[in-house]
């Protein structure tokens, strides 16, 4: 395996907003080089009906490894919107309970508090003891991944829209319950309580041993961040917000999706796999290339060429088996929450679809063929970027636009605008650059 193609299947899953050019309208990913600085950027679009009514839908690309400041910008952003619907593959009973119908609301209990009780079985595995509270819980699973606390929240509610009760025990036996749809103790059909009393034998061995496997995983996300020099978006931004929804597949059922059909994803297989030979060859290519600027500057080229399709069906980057799950399915159960958003007595008046930027050309056309919402205005991230310049050479170039820039004016004051102001832009870029080249 390549570096490059090591560098591809990471893409696949894979500073101030600018307005977009026209040939950028498809797109939400773009990279580029101009006075030695290649850059990665994402980009942002907000789509409202021709009326102005109703409400608005922002398309939020995102790339999971980027400079923190890109993030801090993107959550600025997604800050200035009511509600915001963010990618998270995460166990089933993680995306709220409810339903229509009793049935369904049962279900939908029983599934989340299985999985509170894995959280809590992560509790007890690193700290040798039951969480005295949930809120004891829910601090420990934050300090860990914010992305955890919303799904926490959601499961906490059983599908009556009442709060689940827990208690600690002796010897990792607890009381996790719902009291079903009559709200009373007791009870028979959908009115019987639902109760979970102990951590699986497995779990409370290892909660007994202090066996935690988590605190030695090996993140090959992370270990592409440091041999870059950037950050890890999971790591630079807290998910801990109470407008901020999990809205994406089951982990369930998108494995069960795929055992059905008999496929293999060799993306997910590699990536899922923590001591796989495929994640074996990329580290071992990542600990030869860190902070190398050419490798940089490569794996900036190859997001933007992967992501030039993205959304167009067979142009994403992607296998068959992978565009398939990785794209189409999980963006359909983005849709349908957003259905769901809108369809309520009183909508939020605007909604951040925050996904990986290779979701957003389906999302695209669902938002304009279904919810005849059109494109207003766009924004540009820049993600990361390779400089590839020293501060003389940086210094030249400045001199030089200098140099046109007063040209321009002195031949027409008047009428300068808006070269002028162009070239003026593109030296402030050029002095940003300067304090990072001290010394070269």
């Amino acid at each position: 395996m390549s570096a490059r193609v090591a560098v591809l299947a990471l893409a696949a899953l894979a500073a101030v907003p600018a307005p977009a050019r026209a040939d950028d309208a498809s797109k939400f990913v773009r990279s580029g080089t101009r006075d030695g600085l290649t850059s990665f950027e994402t980009g942002t679009r907000v789509y409202r009906r021709a009326d102005g009514t109703g409400t608005s839908v922002s398309l939020v690309g995102v790339v999971h490894i980027g400079d923190k400041s890109y993030y801090d910008k993107i959550v600025g952003l997604l800050e200035t919107h009511e509600l915001v619907l963010f990618e998270s593959v995460l166990p089933r009973g993680a995306f709220g309970t409810g339903g229509a119908e009793d049935l369904a609301r049962q279900r939908s209990t029983q599934d989340a508090m299985l999985f509170l009780r894995k959280m809590i079985a992560d509790f007890a595995a690193s700290k040798g003891a039951l969480p005295a509270s949930i809120a004891e819980l829910r601090a420990h699973i934050v300090s860990r991944d914010t992305r955890l606390a919303r799904p926490l929240d959601l499961a906490m509610v059983d599908g009556w829209g009442r709060a689940l009760s827990y208690s600690p025990g002796e010897e990792f036996s607890f009381s996790l319950a719902s009291l079903g749809s009559d709200g009373a103790a007791g009870g028979r059909d959908f009115a019987m309580d639902l109760v979970l009393r102990a951590l699986p034998r497995e779990a409370a061995e290892k909660a007994r041993a202090g066996d935690s496997k988590d605190e030695s995983k090996r993140d090959l996300y992370g270990d592409l961040a440091s041999a870059l020099g950037t950050s890890l978006q999971v790591r630079s931004i807290d998910y801990d917000r109470a407008n901020w929804v999990p809205a994406d597949l089951p982990m369930e059922e998108l494995l069960d999706r795929l055992w059905k059909r008999g496929e293999r994803s060799m993306t997910l297989e590699m990536l899922s796999s923590q001591d796989g030979l495929g994640q074996g060859i990329v580290r071992f290519l990542l600990s030869i290339v860190s902070k190398s600027p050419g490798f940089k500057k490569m794996v900036i080229e190859a997001l933007g060429n992967a992501g030039e399709g993205a959304g167009r069906r067979g142009r994403s980057g992607l296998g068959a088996v992978d565009e398939r799950i990785i794209l189409d399915e999980r963006n359909d159960a983005v849709i349908e929450k957003l259905r769901a958003v809108l369809a309520a007595r009183n909508p939020p008046k605007s909604v951040a679809i925050f996904y990986g930027a290779a979701h957003m050309g389906d999302f695209e056309q669902t938002l304009r063929k279904e919810f005849a919402l059109e494109p207003a205005e766009s924004y540009w991230f820049r993600a990361m970027a390779a400089d590839e310049w020293n501060a003389k050479r940086i210094e030249a170039r400045i001199k030089k636009l200098s140099e046109e820039r007063d040209a321009i004016v002195a031949a027409d004051p008047a009428g300068c605008a808006p070269a002028s102001d162009m070239i003026e832009r593109r030296i402030a870029e050029l002095r940003e650059r300067l304090p990072e080249k001290s010394g070269s």
